[in-house]
């Protein structure tokens, strides 16, 4: 894997000494110019000389680049490679990270070129020598130092990562994604009480609807039922005939009682 590396790696390293060289220049200048010590040595200022009279407070605190425009542009520009191609790379503070050292970048590079040579040397034995004449000690080697300084490679990535990471930020971040879970189930758990009220909700005023619905009926079969005729006779069959009719009619304001004489 590591020969399959090898050209990346080669262009990472390119970008690398760049960086190194512009890091190592601007200590040099402001130590010759006497300018105020940086927060983070590593974290070089990005305000170029022509923009000073913008930020005169950084003036004021040494927070300059010494470099001229041209070198500031290819710096970034380095940085900015480097930094695409490593994830852990920082050359800035970032809301969860200070700038990553400048010593541990060249030597974490310098590994992991090894680790490419290496294993190109292993696959150069491997296929160059026959199996028949070829020493066991000397692929072992190679790969226990191959091995070896791959592992190295990523403790100081790890090392590295942590040192410069902001614990309270971290914490801080871990905290609100823990409330953010909580909020969410609280939620959830909101909806789903909710989605239970309403299905009772609406049980209940199905058996209502229903309950009234058979009243209403029954009072109907009442109202139909209740009408009768009362013939009142007065002295025999002489006299006439009289006819009495009662309606009951049931509103919503009550019920209602007609007699109809004829």
């Amino acid at each position: 894997m590591g020969d399959g590396l090898a050209p990346f790696r080669v262009v990472d390293t390119y970008h690398m000494f760049f960086i190194m060289h512009y890091h190592r220049k601007s200590w040099r200048l402001r130590k010759q110019r006497a300018l105020p010590a940086l927060p983070d040595h590593n974290d070089l200022p990005t305000t170029t000389e022509k923009e000073a009279d913008l930020e005169a407070f950084k003036v004021r605190n040494g927070e300059i680049s010494v470099l001229t425009p041209e070198q500031q542009r290819k710096f970034e520009h380095h940085q900015a490679k480097f930094s695409k191609s490593h994830s852990y790379y920082k050359p800035h503070e970032t809301h969860t990270h200070y700038a990553f050292p400048l010593k541990m970048l060249i030597a974490i590079t310098l590994l992991l070129d090894a680790h490419s040579l290496l294993q190109i040397s292993l696959g150069t034995c491997t296929w160059a020598i026959d199996y028949h004449h070829r020493s066991a000690a000397l692929t072992t080697t190679i790969l226990c130092f191959s091995i070896t300084v791959n592992i190295l490679a990523g403790v100081l990535i790890s090392i590295g990562d942590k040192r410069t990471r902001k614990k309270d930020v971290a914490l801080k971040m871990k905290r609100q994604e823990l409330t953010g879970q909580a909020i969410r189930k609280v939620e959830k758990h909101k909806e789903v009480q909710e989605g239970h009220e309403m299905t009772e909700y609406n049980h209940t005023r199905h058996s209502t609807d229903r309950h009234y619905s058979r009243s209403r009926h029954s009072m109907d079969d009442a109202i139909r039922n209740n009408r009768y005729s009362v013939v009142a006779r007065e002295g025999g069959g002489a006299h006439a005939a009289t006819t009495v009719t009662t309606t009951t009619t049931s509103t919503a304001h009550g019920t209602t009682t007609t007699t109809d004489f004829s």
